[in-house]
């Protein structure tokens, strides 16, 4: 590549003009002022630009300049200052102590340089006489790719290495067949040595690999194809573990489960932090599909676990965090339980071990879901009872009781009434307007949903301390988020209002009150189970 010795003279504004030089070797050069911060002067100036047409940078660059210039006494270094506007230099560049550098890269163009000295401390001078320099030309001629290997080959590694005649930057294709399928990274440092190394291979076997390179200018070269094959190697690589999934959680035990890609043992770490504390005995068998059953949990516990395994070469893996929570018994935080089983008498037992004896007040044994039910008349029938436990109007709770009529309520008519005596405030379940649900007293709907057909259906109220929400035989049919108002039962009513001026007309069985919302699944498993048999 030739290169055009360009001599450079200062005029009176200190700037550096390019003039045909009157020898190859002629210097230029201008007095400059000294610069009061050194304890040195600062006679250095710019003395020469050879402009030569290249490639060395990014794609579309088109040259670089050579700059010199004379060394000034006390300086600890020099800073190179260029731009594409005179006085304005937008990019400087520390070349220490040389007296030469060289600007690569360059677009097309007229460039403005200037040179600053700094001393030990690091203050530096102003700046030089300015030089300029025109670049010109560009470059289409791809690189020669040359003396392409491979070497340093292991079981999972190689190094594949090349030259290129001019400056580029650097990439491998590589694969098992000549497709390849792979790439490095692009390494965008223009040189004409390369390397390249490739990581994560398989062991004994067959790779075929090619190297491409691009010049500054944006021309392309790739090689021809290429093979290596790895070397055998002992076991390193740790199982892989994937289908992680605990099941059958109940209150007090879970079953966790997953899968290696080779065959390894089988561990659990859990505990109710991430710190986890307890460990599942350990399974030496060596399998794919693992199984670890974990007992002994505190029941309605969020857990957190992860598994281990270690394969037969004693490379071992964890998994990341997985959680669980343990069920809640169905009998816990029951406050009110009436199976209505007795037959005859005038009360009514409570099994949730509250003791709020029901008290019935014309009410009539009959046939109910699971054993006997009371119906109620429409008239003056009803069950009143203490109100030991019973949650506040605007605390989690759970009503639920199974449910017939004859015909459709038309009428108001509650079966369940959570009053507040002295606020006259109360919470009912039970019908309205011609629908069924939740509402407030004074006040209105909390939940609501369609009366269904007139069978047996399993009624439920939750309120979570947010969310209203109604189910029949299992299913969701309303929610809402209305907020309701705080107060505290003082009564349990069974069959009418708080003041006695709606009666129900229906038949009620296995009336339960709980201080909590209970799930959705709960709820499908507790219309199954009688009071009485309920766990």
């Amino acid at each position: 590549m030739r290169r055009h010795p360009i001599c450079l003279r200062g005029n009176a504004k200190g700037n550096m003009r390019g003039e045909p030089p009157s020898t190859g070797t002629e210097r230029g050069s201008v007095g400059l002022v000294s610069d009061r911060r050194f304890g040195f002067s600062t006679p250095f100036a710019i003395l020469a630009v050879v402009l030569g047409l290249s490639a060395f940078a990014g794609i579309s660059f088109a040259g670089d300049v050579n700059l010199a210039w004379n060394a000034s006494t006390g300086a600890a270094g020099y800073k190179v200052h260029f731009g594409t506007a005179s006085g304005a230099y937008g990019t400087s560049v520390d070349v220490g102590t040389r007296t030469t550098y060289t600007v690569t890269g360059l677009a097309a163009g007229t460039y403005y340089f200037a040179v600053t000295a700094y001393d030990s401390s690091g203050v530096q001078s102003g700046f030089s006489n300015e030089a300029t320099a025109a670049v010109t030309g560009g470059d289409t001629t791809p690189p020669v790719i040359s003396a392409v290997s491979s070497s340093s080959v292991t079981f999972s590694s190689a190094t594949v290495t090349w030259t290129t005649n001019e400056q580029t930057n650097s990439q491998v294709d590589y694969g098992a067949t000549a497709s390849y399928g792979s790439s490095t990274p692009l390494n965008a440092t223009l040189v004409t040595a390369h390397s390249q190394g490739l990581s994560g291979l398989a062991a004994s076997a067959t790779y075929h690999f090619r190297v491409k390179s691009v010049d500054a200018a944006g021309n392309p070269a790739t090689s021809g194809d290429f093979t290596f094959t790895t070397s055998a190697a002992a076991d390193t690589t740790a199982p892989v573990i994937s289908s992680v999934s605990s099941s059958g959680v109940s209150g007090n035990a879970a079953t966790i489960r997953w899968s290696t890609n080779e065959a390894a043992n089988s561990q659990v770490q859990y505990g109710t932090s991430t710190s986890y504390g307890s460990t599942s005995a350990l399974d030496p068998s060596l399998t794919t599909s693992h199984t670890q059953t974990l007992s002994g949990l505190a029941a309605g516990t969020i857990y957190h676990y992860r598994v281990t395994s270690k394969d037969a070469a004693t490379n071992l893996v964890t998994s990341s965090d997985f959680t669980f929570k343990t069920t809640t018994p169905l009998n816990a935080d029951l406050v009110v339980a009436y199976s209505f089983d007795e037959g005859a008498g005038t009360t009514a037992a409570d099994y949730s071990g509250n003791s709020n004896t029901g008290t019935l007040f014309n009410a009539s044994w009959t046939t109910g879901k699971y054993g006997n039910a009371l119906w109620f008349n429409g008239k003056n029938g009803y069950v009143t009872a203490p109100c030991s436990g019973l949650p506040a109007m605007n605390a989690p709770q759970t009503i639920a009781y199974w449910f017939t009529a004859s015909r459709r309520a038309t009428s108001t008519q509650p079966v369940v009434s959570l009053a507040d005596d002295a606020q006259q405030i109360s919470i009912q379940a039970g019908f309205k307007d011609s629908r069924i649900g939740v509402w407030q007293d004074p006040g209105g709907w909390l939940v609501a949903a369609n009366q269904p057909s007139r069978t047996w259906h399993y009624i439920v109220y939750t309120f979570d301390g947010a969310t209203h929400r109604f189910y029949v035989d299992g299913d969701e049919k309303g929610s809402s988020t209305i907020r309701p108002t705080a107060a505290a039962p003082t009564s349990l009513q069974i069959g009418r209002v708080r003041d006695g001026s709606d009666y129900l007309r229906g038949t009620v069985d296995e009336l339960r009150v709980y201080s909590r919302a209970l799930s959705q699944t709960e709820i499908q498993s507790l219309m199954n189970i009688a009071i009485g048999s309920q766990p």
